[in-house]
């Protein structure tokens, strides 16, 4: 599993919960007979027997039948957000695949899992409002920012949180700019960053934001304002 070589821990429980909730994108490679990845959509799961994930939108019935078969290995891979930010894998087989009334595929729960950090730098959690904008010539009352909460912060980076509605797309990986006020003055402070990953977690989008390498000192100097000690 060659991204989940950097000292990987280990859980060898009988039965364990997944961090995993439906809907969740998931990477399954195959690797025989051919090095194959989707993309997967997890429909859901029962702890100790199996996960059930949506049938590749792209392959027809016919169409990958060597690959997407009973019995074929293949590696998952996932990603978890917040504090923790890992990358969770494990090995698994096809159990079943169904078509009817909709095409799924069932692979056996895991023994044992894997996982690794992602983030150099811990995280964490707090509960600072928060703004942000494409430009950044906007300032912090300008309505057309997009307001939220920063729910957990380093100086590297945070994830944003913002109520949205039905039908609302996923934000563009992009330069963005963070927009707070300093717990001093009030005064605003405008932070250069990139977005990361998006993640729907019921009627909130949480944002995986990265700050811009130019303004580590500043996020410090302002941690401290906030008396956020990151150890």
């Amino acid at each position: 599993m060659d991204t989940l070589q950097t000292s990987p821990s280990k859980l060898n429980k009988p039965t364990f919960f997944l961090d995993l909730l439906p809907g969740k994108l998931i990477d399954v490679q195959f690797t025989n007979p051919l090095s194959m990845r989707f993309k997967l959509n997890l429909v859901g799961y029962e702890a100790g027997k199996y996960l059930i994930l949506k049938y590749p939108k792209q392959a027809k019935v016919n169409e990958y039948s060597d690959i997407l078969k009973e019995g074929n290995g293949a590696v998952i891979r996932y990603i978890i957000e917040g504090e923790r930010g890992e990358c969770v894998g494990f090995a698994t087989t096809i159990l079943a695949i169904a078509f009817r009334p909709e095409k799924l595929i069932y692979f056996a729960y895991p023994k044992q899992i894997e996982s690794r950090q992602l983030r150099k730098v811990d995280r964490l959690k707090t509960h600072i409002p928060a703004k942000i904008s494409i430009s950044k010539d906007q300032s912090f009352d300008n309505d057309n920012l997009l307001q939220g909460i920063i729910i957990d912060i380093s100086v590297t980076g945070c994830r944003f949180t913002v109520h949205v509605s039905s039908g609302f797309l996923a934000l563009k990986k992009r330069q963005v700019f963070v927009h707070l006020l300093s717990p001093i003055d009030n005064s605003a402070v405008i932070i250069s960053a990139h977005i990361r990953n998006n993640q729907m977690q019921g009627n909130r989008l949480n944002v995986g934001i990265e700050f811009a390498e130019k303004e580590h000192t500043q996020m410090q100097t302002l941690l401290d304002m906030y008396a956020i000690d990151i150890g």
